[in-house]
């Protein structure tokens, strides 16, 4: 049909560029290489996205529940309700910064103790700025064995990894009033 409409000398120029051929073909492989090589690159690029976001929300969801269940923990072996969100706080702020799992610590340790041991510290949900001295002056007008207020300095200092040098310093104050 085109030989038909197109004759002569016209038609051998056409024939002689290559670029329209090469075009034509350049067409033809693109329309099914999108969905020959598209699909399956794409199917692979959500499995393994899936996959990632999935172990990433697994380690997210692990560490969540771990940290829950030392609230708990924390919450059952105290025999001083009352002093342990302070103690928690000043541990926390030792080293002058609080990361995410300490902050979601202390959430589910101040609702632990109050469905455990009814404690509502309303000073302590009003305090903005937090004195070590106010705490240590608490700590000392405690009576009794106070380890477990140690113990559970220990374990809120590692609940983002190893403790730091200043909240061992913090650790060590409060070993010393205790005694």
């Amino acid at each position: 049909m085109v030989k038909g409409s197109i004759a002569g000398p016209t038609l051998t120029a056409a024939k002689a560029l290559p670029v329209v051929g090469k075009f034509l073909l350049q067409r033809n492989i693109i329309k099914i290489g999108i969905p020959l090589v598209g699909v399956p690159l794409f199917v692979g690029l959500n499995y393994y996205s899936t996959r990632a976001v999935g172990a990433h929300a697994r380690e997210i969801f692990r560490d969540d529940a771990r940290i829950i269940e030392l609230a708990g923990k924390l919450s059952e072996r105290t025999r001083h309700p009352h002093l342990l969100p302070w103690v928690a706080m000043i541990i926390i702020l030792a080293d002058g910064r609080s990361t995410d799992q300490e902050t979601f610590l202390l959430k589910h340790l101040v609702q632990q103790l109050r469905e455990r041991h009814q404690v509502e510290d309303e000073e302590f949900a009003a305090a903005i700025a937090f004195d070590p001295l106010e705490v240590w002056r608490r700590v000392q007008a405690e009576p009794g064995d106070k380890s477990d207020l140690v113990d559970a300095a220990e374990a809120v200092a590692a609940v983002d990894g190893v403790s730091n040098r200043k909240e061992q310093r913090a650790i060590a104050d409060l070993t010393a009033r205790c005694w």
